[in-house]
């Protein structure tokens, strides 16, 4: 029996095409493992320096924004202390959150949209520039098309 295993090209019983897919794969998820451990911190937030939105609650139910803060040269919008919906760096995507989730009748803001320059934006008065101009364009939108119907679902961006 050992002979004509050999002589139909499998080694031992095990064939030997499929052993040395499954042996690359394994070598292949190490590569990539031992790439992703080289990739440092500083290069990861490079990478999401050029990120401009990020949709966290992406339940598709309406989830009002009532308090904002500045991080990384964007706007955090939160619904309830400490649950984020998402975070955003231009006026549209501001507006867009907004839209998507609503807003509360007051908004709150931390004190890192008063020391904006601490964290990420070049000047203390951007972030508050950045949140007023997304306001203000969702304002906008909600005056001329009215206030969004509830019974639509508008899902999330991501």
């Amino acid at each position: 029996m050992d002979k004509s295993l050999k002589s139909k090209g499998f080694l031992r019983g095990v064939d030997r095409p499929p052993f040395f897919v499954y042996t690359i794969s394994i070598n292949n998820k190490e590569r990539e493992k031992n790439m992703t451990k080289r990739v440092s911190k500083k290069m990861r937030e490079e990478l999401s320096i050029h990120q401009t939105f990020r949709m966290y609650d992406d339940s598709g139910k309406e989830n009002a924004i009532r308090f904002v803060s500045a991080h990384k040269g964007g706007i955090m919008m939160y619904s309830n202390p400490g649950e984020l919906v998402a975070w955003a760096k231009t006026p549209e995507m501001i507006a867009y959150a907004l839209r998507t989730k609503g807003a509360d009748e007051i908004i709150m803001g931390s004190s890192s949209m008063d020391f904006a320059s601490e964290n990420g934006f070049k000047n203390d008065e951007d972030a508050m520039t950045l949140w007023s101009e997304g306001y203000n364009t969702y304002l906008a939108e909600v005056e001329t098309v009215g206030v969004k119907p509830k019974n639509i679902n508008y899902g999330s961006a991501i």
